[in-house]
């Protein structure tokens, strides 16, 4: 609920219903409006402030900050699932799936998932394509015994996403590296991609509401699919 208060209030700053400088709606109110918890409410908030959308000023209350129009036609939030993301962007992606394989697991996702040492992650090689052509290629980590049905059961071309939040534990946020790479060079020929093109690589875990791991994804997306925006902003003057 709380995304969903967030989804619509970005829609606002989007369409000029609340711009820059606008006071947003109390908690009391929002509350009100969309007929949530108060708690439903902070965490909408917060997720906006952390978006450097809105900046708090003591005593006044919650204000859109100057440019917020530009950053939400120009940004892609991090949580959001890819096929929900390629959507947005205008595309019909297909998910293929490449193949599933059980590996030892690396000491990063050993720490990340709290396994013992000598226990076996799941990956799961997925393709988002569109009319033939490789838009995003991904690798999700699992941790078999963390999965919401066996590995064998689930239906990988489907939304993993969906798949856990179904029993409950939904994506709360996560933490994301970000650079350039290639793609493998089998990927390359499969998909008839030049080898020397650079795509984005997003790499790290993703977390539900207890802060427990869902899994660890490693995605490359073709560089004219996917923009990255940054905000820049100082939440207080110096003293």
């Amino acid at each position: 609920m709380a995304q969903q208060v967030r989804d619509d209030l970005r829609e606002q700053m989007k369409n000029g219903d609340l711009p820059a400088g606008a006071r947003l709606p109390s908690e009391p109110e929002c509350c009100e409006i969309y007929e949530v918890s108060r708690p439903t409410v902070r965490e909408a908030y917060r997720l906006l402030e952390q978006e450097g959308l809105v900046e708090v000023r003591r005593g006044s209350g919650r204000f859109v900050i100057p440019g917020a129009t530009v950053v939400v036609q120009g940004s892609i939030n991090l949580v959001q699932s890819t096929t929900g993301i390629l959507t947005d962007l205008g595309f019909r992606p297909v998910i293929e799936l490449l193949g599933t394989t059980e590996r030892p697991s690396s000491p990063e996702e050993t720490e990340v998932f709290g396994l013992a040492e000598g226990d076996v992650v799941l990956d799961v090689e997925r393709a988002y394509v569109s009319h033939g052509e490789l838009l995003t290629h991904a690798v999700n980590v699992f941790d078999p015994k963390r999965l919401p049905r066996p590995a064998d059961a689930m239906e990988w071309t489907a939304s993993i996403a969906a798949a856990f939040s179904a029993v409950g534990r939904n994506i709360s946020g996560g933490y994301t590296d970000i650079s350039a790479s290639a793609l493998p060079p089998a990927l390359a020929e499969r998909y008839a991609v030049a080898p020397d093109a650079a795509w984005l690589c997003f790499n790290g875990p993703l977390f539900d509401q207890a802060h427990e791991p869902l899994w660890w994804s490693k995605e490359l997306w073709r560089s004219d699919v996917r923009v990255l925006r940054v905000v820049n902003r100082r939440d207080a003057e110096p003293t």
